[in-house]
Protein backbone atom coordinates (compact mmCIF):
# COMPACT_ATOMS: atom_id res chain seq x y z
CA UNK A 1 0.00 0.00 0.00
CA UNK A 2 1.53 2.98 -0.84
CA UNK A 3 0.23 6.72 -2.43
CA UNK A 4 1.65 7.71 -5.93
CA UNK A 5 1.24 10.95 -7.83
CA UNK A 6 0.97 11.55 -11.31
CA UNK A 7 1.61 15.18 -12.38
CA UNK A 8 -0.22 17.34 -15.09
CA UNK A 9 0.42 16.53 -18.63
CA UNK A 10 1.48 13.05 -17.70
CA UNK A 11 -0.55 9.73 -17.71
CA UNK A 12 -0.21 6.83 -16.20
CA UNK A 13 -2.06 2.99 -16.11
CA UNK A 14 -2.11 1.01 -12.73
CA UNK A 15 -2.58 -2.54 -13.24
CA UNK A 16 -4.20 -4.68 -9.98
CA UNK A 17 -3.21 -8.29 -8.89
CA UNK A 18 -5.83 -9.76 -12.03
CA UNK A 19 -3.64 -7.98 -14.83
CA UNK A 20 -6.53 -5.25 -15.40
CA UNK A 21 -5.56 -1.59 -15.71
CA UNK A 22 -6.79 1.60 -15.51
CA UNK A 23 -6.13 5.03 -17.10
CA UNK A 24 -4.57 7.93 -15.18
CA UNK A 25 -4.30 11.26 -16.03
CA UNK A 26 -2.74 13.75 -14.51
CA UNK A 27 -2.85 15.92 -11.65
CA UNK A 28 -3.80 12.79 -9.73
CA UNK A 29 -2.58 11.57 -6.52
CA UNK A 30 -3.72 7.77 -6.02
CA UNK A 31 -3.36 5.03 -3.95
CA UNK A 32 -2.29 1.43 -4.62
CA UNK A 33 -3.37 -1.60 -2.80
CA UNK A 34 -2.17 -4.67 -4.41
CA UNK A 35 -1.66 -2.44 -7.81
CA UNK A 36 1.04 -1.76 -9.64
CA UNK A 37 1.31 2.22 -11.83
CA UNK A 38 3.12 2.32 -14.84
CA UNK A 39 4.03 5.97 -16.33
CA UNK A 40 2.99 6.39 -20.54
CA UNK A 41 6.08 7.66 -22.14
CA UNK A 42 4.94 10.10 -24.56
CA UNK A 43 6.03 10.74 -28.07
CA UNK A 44 5.90 14.22 -29.43
CA UNK A 45 6.38 15.01 -33.11
CA UNK A 46 7.17 18.47 -34.41
CA UNK A 47 5.73 20.17 -37.47
CA UNK A 48 7.97 17.89 -39.62
CA UNK A 49 7.23 14.92 -37.91
CA UNK A 50 4.30 12.18 -37.34
CA UNK A 51 3.62 9.85 -34.90
CA UNK A 52 2.59 6.10 -35.76
CA UNK A 53 0.52 4.22 -33.45
CA UNK A 54 0.30 0.87 -34.20
CA UNK A 55 -3.10 -0.28 -32.07
CA UNK A 56 -3.80 -3.88 -30.35
CA UNK A 57 -5.70 -5.05 -33.12
CA UNK A 58 -3.15 -4.31 -35.68
CA UNK A 59 -4.49 -0.89 -37.14
CA UNK A 60 -1.97 1.89 -37.79
CA UNK A 61 -2.54 5.56 -37.51
CA UNK A 62 -0.37 7.77 -38.65
CA UNK A 63 -1.21 11.72 -36.67
CA UNK A 64 0.60 14.58 -38.25
CA UNK A 65 2.64 17.24 -36.08
CA UNK A 66 2.49 19.06 -34.07
CA UNK A 67 1.03 16.50 -31.88
CA UNK A 68 1.81 13.64 -28.84
CA UNK A 69 0.42 10.83 -28.11
CA UNK A 70 0.83 8.77 -25.01
CA UNK A 71 2.04 5.45 -25.57
CA UNK A 72 -0.66 3.64 -23.57
CA UNK A 73 -0.11 -0.36 -23.49
CA UNK A 74 -4.10 -0.85 -23.06
CA UNK A 75 -4.38 0.73 -26.65
CA UNK A 76 -1.44 0.64 -28.33
CA UNK A 77 0.91 -1.80 -29.44
CA UNK A 78 3.88 0.90 -29.92
CA UNK A 79 4.28 4.26 -30.98
CA UNK A 80 6.73 5.74 -32.51
CA UNK A 81 7.78 9.43 -34.20
CA UNK A 82 8.96 9.65 -37.96
CA UNK A 83 10.22 12.37 -40.29
CA UNK A 84 7.99 13.65 -42.92
CA UNK A 85 9.31 13.61 -46.22
CA UNK A 86 10.52 17.05 -47.42
CA UNK A 87 10.20 17.49 -51.20
CA UNK A 88 11.81 20.45 -52.79
CA UNK A 89 10.64 21.84 -56.09
CA UNK A 90 13.25 20.26 -58.10
CA UNK A 91 11.98 16.68 -56.58
CA UNK A 92 8.69 14.66 -56.59
CA UNK A 93 7.99 11.06 -55.06
CA UNK A 94 6.08 8.30 -56.00
CA UNK A 95 3.47 7.08 -53.60
CA UNK A 96 1.13 3.78 -53.59
CA UNK A 97 -1.58 2.84 -51.40
CA UNK A 98 -3.66 -0.04 -50.72
CA UNK A 99 -7.42 0.27 -51.96
CA UNK A 100 -9.29 -2.78 -50.83
CA UNK A 101 -8.63 -6.59 -51.31
CA UNK A 102 -5.36 -6.32 -53.58
CA UNK A 103 -5.99 -3.16 -55.64
CA UNK A 104 -2.92 -0.80 -55.69
CA UNK A 105 -3.44 2.84 -56.51
CA UNK A 106 -0.27 5.03 -57.42
CA UNK A 107 0.00 8.58 -57.36
CA UNK A 108 3.14 11.55 -57.78
CA UNK A 109 3.64 13.82 -55.59
CA UNK A 110 5.74 17.21 -56.67
CA UNK A 111 7.36 19.60 -54.16
CA UNK A 112 7.70 22.06 -52.87
CA UNK A 113 5.58 19.84 -49.96
CA UNK A 114 6.38 18.07 -46.35
CA UNK A 115 4.73 15.05 -47.22
CA UNK A 116 2.90 12.79 -44.62
CA UNK A 117 1.64 9.41 -45.58
CA UNK A 118 -1.28 7.75 -44.16
CA UNK A 119 -1.47 4.49 -42.92
CA UNK A 120 -1.71 2.56 -46.32
CA UNK A 121 0.55 4.20 -48.00
CA UNK A 122 4.55 3.74 -48.89
CA UNK A 123 6.67 5.40 -50.82
CA UNK A 124 8.54 4.20 -53.59
CA UNK A 125 12.46 3.41 -53.31
CA UNK A 126 14.46 3.70 -56.38
CA UNK A 127 17.18 1.53 -56.79
CA UNK A 128 19.14 2.50 -59.68
CA UNK A 129 23.04 2.29 -61.08
CA UNK A 130 25.40 5.00 -59.17
CA UNK A 131 28.76 6.11 -59.96
CA UNK A 132 31.52 4.60 -57.80
CA UNK A 133 32.90 7.22 -55.33
CA UNK A 134 36.28 6.05 -55.83
CA UNK A 135 35.90 6.13 -59.98
CA UNK A 136 32.98 8.72 -61.14
CA UNK A 137 33.34 6.97 -64.40
CA UNK A 138 32.41 3.45 -63.24
CA UNK A 139 29.11 2.37 -62.72
CA UNK A 140 27.78 0.06 -59.79
CA UNK A 141 24.46 -1.25 -59.88
CA UNK A 142 22.18 -0.36 -57.47
CA UNK A 143 24.62 2.00 -55.53
CA UNK A 144 21.86 4.66 -55.88
CA UNK A 145 19.46 4.26 -53.70
CA UNK A 146 16.76 6.89 -53.07
CA UNK A 147 13.11 8.03 -53.07
CA UNK A 148 13.22 11.50 -53.96
CA UNK A 149 13.13 11.87 -57.92
CA UNK A 150 15.11 14.85 -59.48
CA UNK A 151 12.85 16.42 -62.33
CA UNK A 152 15.64 18.83 -63.93
CA UNK A 153 18.53 18.10 -66.07
CA UNK A 154 21.80 15.94 -64.87
CA UNK A 155 24.07 14.43 -66.26
CA UNK A 156 27.00 11.53 -65.83
CA UNK A 157 30.20 10.15 -66.39
CA UNK A 158 30.88 7.10 -68.32
CA UNK A 159 33.74 5.24 -69.94
CA UNK A 160 32.25 2.58 -72.52
CA UNK A 161 35.36 0.34 -72.89
CA UNK A 162 36.71 -2.79 -75.01
CA UNK A 163 35.45 -0.59 -77.99
CA UNK A 164 37.03 -2.57 -80.85
CA UNK A 165 37.95 -0.48 -84.13
CA UNK A 166 37.66 -1.84 -88.08
CA UNK A 167 41.17 -2.51 -87.51
CA UNK A 168 40.85 -4.52 -84.35
CA UNK A 169 42.23 -1.70 -82.40
CA UNK A 170 41.00 -1.70 -78.89
CA UNK A 171 39.84 1.75 -77.37
CA UNK A 172 37.81 3.22 -74.32
CA UNK A 173 35.84 5.85 -75.24
CA UNK A 174 34.96 8.74 -72.53
CA UNK A 175 31.75 10.09 -72.69
CA UNK A 176 29.50 12.58 -70.57
CA UNK A 177 25.66 12.25 -71.20
CA UNK A 178 22.99 15.02 -70.17
CA UNK A 179 19.45 14.37 -69.64
CA UNK A 180 16.52 15.40 -68.17
CA UNK A 181 13.32 13.84 -66.91
CA UNK A 182 10.01 14.72 -68.49
CA UNK A 183 7.49 11.88 -68.40
CA UNK A 184 7.58 10.11 -64.94
CA UNK A 185 4.42 8.01 -65.53
CA UNK A 186 5.84 6.42 -68.48
CA UNK A 187 9.65 6.42 -66.89
CA UNK A 188 7.64 4.08 -64.31
CA UNK A 189 5.99 1.57 -66.58
CA UNK A 190 8.51 1.43 -68.76
CA UNK A 191 12.09 0.54 -66.75
CA UNK A 192 13.08 -0.03 -63.04
CA UNK A 193 16.95 1.74 -63.82
CA UNK A 194 17.02 4.35 -66.73
CA UNK A 195 20.52 4.75 -65.71
CA UNK A 196 21.22 1.12 -67.26
CA UNK A 197 18.98 1.49 -70.17
CA UNK A 198 20.76 4.24 -71.22
CA UNK A 199 24.07 2.85 -70.31
CA UNK A 200 23.37 0.09 -72.90
CA UNK A 201 22.00 2.57 -75.62
CA UNK A 202 25.23 4.21 -75.86
CA UNK A 203 27.35 1.19 -75.48
CA UNK A 204 25.40 -0.05 -78.45
CA UNK A 205 25.97 3.30 -80.75
CA UNK A 206 29.96 3.63 -79.80
CA UNK A 207 30.34 0.55 -80.78
CA UNK A 208 28.38 0.45 -84.39
CA UNK A 209 30.25 3.49 -84.49
CA UNK A 210 33.77 2.24 -84.11
CA UNK A 211 33.36 -1.01 -86.06
CA UNK A 212 32.70 1.19 -89.26
CA UNK A 213 36.02 2.88 -89.24
CA UNK A 214 39.81 2.41 -88.79
CA UNK A 215 41.85 4.07 -86.04
CA UNK A 216 43.28 6.53 -88.11
CA UNK A 217 39.67 7.65 -88.85
CA UNK A 218 38.26 7.33 -85.51
CA UNK A 219 40.82 10.35 -84.76
CA UNK A 220 39.73 12.33 -87.25
CA UNK A 221 36.43 11.96 -86.55
CA UNK A 222 36.07 12.03 -83.03
CA UNK A 223 34.18 15.72 -83.21
CA UNK A 224 31.19 13.25 -84.73
CA UNK A 225 31.04 11.77 -81.16
CA UNK A 226 29.40 14.89 -79.53
CA UNK A 227 26.53 15.08 -81.95
CA UNK A 228 23.70 13.85 -80.85
CA UNK A 229 22.53 12.56 -83.91
CA UNK A 230 25.74 9.47 -83.66
CA UNK A 231 23.73 8.10 -80.84
CA UNK A 232 20.01 6.97 -82.44
CA UNK A 233 19.28 4.02 -80.15
CA UNK A 234 20.36 6.16 -77.05
CA UNK A 235 17.88 8.83 -78.20
CA UNK A 236 14.88 6.35 -79.19
CA UNK A 237 15.66 4.32 -75.35
CA UNK A 238 15.45 7.35 -74.05
CA UNK A 239 12.20 8.52 -75.37
CA UNK A 240 10.68 5.14 -74.60
CA UNK A 241 11.31 5.54 -70.67
CA UNK A 242 10.26 9.04 -70.62
CA UNK A 243 14.07 10.95 -70.83
CA UNK A 244 15.22 13.48 -73.01
CA UNK A 245 18.74 12.73 -73.98
CA UNK A 246 20.13 17.09 -74.21
CA UNK A 247 23.57 15.90 -75.20
CA UNK A 248 26.27 13.95 -75.36
CA UNK A 249 30.04 15.02 -75.04
CA UNK A 250 32.85 13.36 -76.09
CA UNK A 251 35.97 13.32 -73.31
CA UNK A 252 38.74 11.56 -74.98
CA UNK A 253 39.60 8.04 -75.73
CA UNK A 254 42.23 5.57 -73.82
CA UNK A 255 43.39 2.96 -76.10
CA UNK A 256 46.38 0.37 -74.51
CA UNK A 257 49.90 1.00 -73.04
CA UNK A 258 51.92 0.11 -76.15
CA UNK A 259 49.49 1.83 -78.58
CA UNK A 260 49.15 4.98 -76.21
CA UNK A 261 53.28 5.38 -76.55
CA UNK A 262 52.83 4.75 -79.89
CA UNK A 263 50.16 7.84 -80.26
CA UNK A 264 51.99 9.72 -77.94
CA UNK A 265 55.22 9.84 -79.84
CA UNK A 266 53.10 10.32 -83.16
CA UNK A 267 51.46 13.28 -81.31
CA UNK A 268 55.17 14.76 -80.26
CA UNK A 269 56.48 14.09 -83.47
CA UNK A 270 53.50 15.79 -85.00
CA UNK A 271 53.84 18.46 -82.44
CA UNK A 272 57.14 19.37 -83.17
CA UNK A 273 56.45 19.50 -86.85
CA UNK A 274 53.47 21.74 -86.31
CA UNK A 275 55.65 24.39 -83.95
CA UNK A 276 58.51 24.13 -86.67
CA UNK A 277 56.28 25.30 -89.19
CA UNK A 278 54.41 27.66 -86.96
CA UNK A 279 57.75 29.01 -86.08
CA UNK A 280 58.92 29.69 -89.31
CA UNK A 281 55.37 30.88 -90.36
CA UNK A 282 55.68 33.45 -87.73
CA UNK A 283 59.26 34.45 -89.36
CA UNK A 284 57.85 34.46 -92.67
CA UNK A 285 55.01 36.64 -91.10
CA UNK A 286 57.73 38.99 -89.40
CA UNK A 287 59.47 39.52 -92.62
CA UNK A 288 56.34 40.56 -94.19
CA UNK A 289 55.92 42.63 -91.59
CA UNK A 290 59.20 44.93 -91.40
CA UNK A 291 58.30 44.63 -95.55
CA UNK A 292 54.97 46.00 -95.39
CA UNK A 293 56.14 48.96 -92.85
CA UNK A 294 58.47 49.88 -94.43
CA UNK A 295 56.83 50.38 -97.59
CA UNK A 296 54.03 52.37 -95.70
CA UNK A 297 56.96 54.30 -94.26
CA UNK A 298 58.00 54.98 -97.74
CA UNK A 299 54.38 55.79 -98.67
CA UNK A 300 54.31 58.14 -96.16
CA UNK A 301 57.49 60.16 -96.49
CA UNK A 302 56.49 60.19 -100.00
CA UNK A 303 53.03 61.47 -99.74
CA UNK A 304 54.89 64.38 -96.73
CA UNK A 305 57.31 65.59 -99.22
CA UNK A 306 54.17 65.48 -101.89
CA UNK A 307 52.16 67.31 -99.70
CA UNK A 308 54.87 70.15 -98.98
CA UNK A 309 55.69 70.58 -102.62
CA UNK A 310 52.00 70.86 -102.74
CA UNK A 311 51.33 73.39 -100.16
CA UNK A 312 54.75 75.24 -101.78
CA UNK A 313 52.89 75.64 -105.15
CA UNK A 314 49.75 76.77 -103.64
CA UNK A 315 50.98 79.30 -101.65
CA UNK A 316 52.79 80.39 -105.16
CA UNK A 317 49.63 80.29 -106.94
CA UNK A 318 48.03 82.35 -103.86
CA UNK A 319 51.25 84.71 -104.17
CA UNK A 320 50.87 85.12 -107.43
CA UNK A 321 47.26 85.72 -107.32
CA UNK A 322 47.38 88.38 -104.87
CA UNK A 323 49.99 90.00 -107.03
CA UNK A 324 47.48 89.95 -109.94
CA UNK A 325 44.93 91.06 -107.69
CA UNK A 326 47.12 94.10 -106.43
CA UNK A 327 47.70 95.41 -110.06
CA UNK A 328 44.37 95.21 -110.85
CA UNK A 329 42.71 96.49 -108.36
CA UNK A 330 46.26 99.90 -109.11
CA UNK A 331 45.33 99.65 -112.45
CA UNK A 332 41.52 100.25 -111.94
CA UNK A 333 42.40 102.99 -109.53
CA UNK A 334 44.81 105.07 -111.67
CA UNK A 335 41.66 104.59 -114.23
CA UNK A 336 39.32 106.26 -111.83
CA UNK A 337 41.79 108.69 -110.85
CA UNK A 338 42.86 109.53 -114.75
CA UNK A 339 38.73 109.96 -115.16
CA UNK A 340 38.39 111.79 -112.33
CA UNK A 341 42.10 114.63 -113.25
CA UNK A 342 39.79 114.15 -116.97
CA UNK A 343 36.58 115.16 -116.18
CA UNK A 344 37.98 118.14 -113.43
CA UNK A 345 40.23 119.51 -116.44
CA UNK A 346 37.11 119.39 -118.57
CA UNK A 347 35.26 120.86 -116.05
CA UNK A 348 37.11 123.66 -115.09
CA UNK A 349 37.95 124.59 -119.16
CA UNK A 350 34.14 124.43 -119.48
CA UNK A 351 34.01 126.89 -116.38
CA UNK A 352 36.90 129.16 -117.83
CA UNK A 353 34.87 129.55 -121.57
CA UNK A 354 31.98 130.33 -119.89
CA UNK A 355 34.08 132.84 -117.50
CA UNK A 356 35.36 134.97 -120.71
CA UNK A 357 31.74 134.73 -121.98
CA UNK A 358 30.65 136.36 -118.78
CA UNK A 359 33.42 138.72 -118.54
CA UNK A 360 33.12 139.51 -122.81
CA UNK A 361 29.31 140.38 -122.27
CA UNK A 362 29.72 142.58 -119.52
CA UNK A 363 32.51 144.20 -121.40
CA UNK A 364 30.32 144.48 -124.39
CA UNK A 365 27.53 145.26 -121.88
CA UNK A 366 30.34 148.89 -121.09
CA UNK A 367 30.92 149.65 -124.87
CA UNK A 368 34.09 148.52 -124.85
CA UNK A 369 35.33 147.06 -128.56
CA UNK A 370 35.80 143.59 -128.32
CA UNK A 371 37.80 143.33 -131.35
CA UNK A 372 40.12 145.55 -130.38
CA UNK A 373 40.14 143.86 -126.98
CA UNK A 374 40.70 140.28 -128.11
CA UNK A 375 43.57 141.31 -130.36
CA UNK A 376 44.90 143.16 -127.37
CA UNK A 377 44.83 140.42 -125.37
CA UNK A 378 46.14 137.76 -128.49
CA UNK A 379 48.77 140.15 -129.21
CA UNK A 380 49.64 141.59 -133.21
CA UNK A 381 48.80 139.10 -135.83
CA UNK A 382 51.88 136.99 -137.10
CA UNK A 383 53.02 137.70 -140.15
CA UNK A 384 52.83 134.60 -142.71
CA UNK A 385 55.86 134.05 -145.71
CA UNK A 386 53.99 132.72 -149.07
CA UNK A 387 56.56 131.52 -151.00
CA UNK A 388 55.58 131.45 -155.12
CA UNK A 389 57.36 129.56 -157.53
CA UNK A 390 56.87 129.49 -161.21
CA UNK A 391 57.73 126.96 -163.91
CA UNK A 392 60.30 128.94 -165.82
CA UNK A 393 63.67 129.07 -164.69
CA UNK A 394 63.35 132.58 -163.14
CA UNK A 395 64.83 134.36 -160.35
CA UNK A 396 62.02 133.80 -157.26
CA UNK A 397 60.27 136.60 -156.64
CA UNK A 398 59.43 137.02 -152.65
CA UNK A 399 56.69 139.10 -151.11
CA UNK A 400 55.72 139.27 -147.60
CA UNK A 401 52.47 139.36 -147.05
Amino acid sequence: MKFKTVLEGQEAVIFNYLGEGRLIKGPQRVFLYRERLHYLKKHTADPYQYVVAKDKDGLVQHKPGPCFVFNNPLLYDSVTVKESTKIDANHLIVVYKRLKESDVQRRIVQGPTVFVPEAEEWIHTFTWHGADPNDKTRMIPGHNTFQKLAVIPDQFYYNVKDVRTQDDTMITVKLMLFYELKDVTKMLDSTTDPIADMMNAVCADVIAFAGKVSFEEFLNQTQILSDLSTYPQLTQRGDKIGYIVQKVVFRGYHASEHLQRMQNASIESRTQLRLESEIEEQKSKLADFKLSKEQERTKLVHDMEKAKQDHKQKIAELEQQHKLELREMEHHKMLEISSLFTKAKLGLSAAEKEWDCEFLKKLGAINVNLTDYLRTQNGPPIAEEIRVVTTEKKKPVESNI
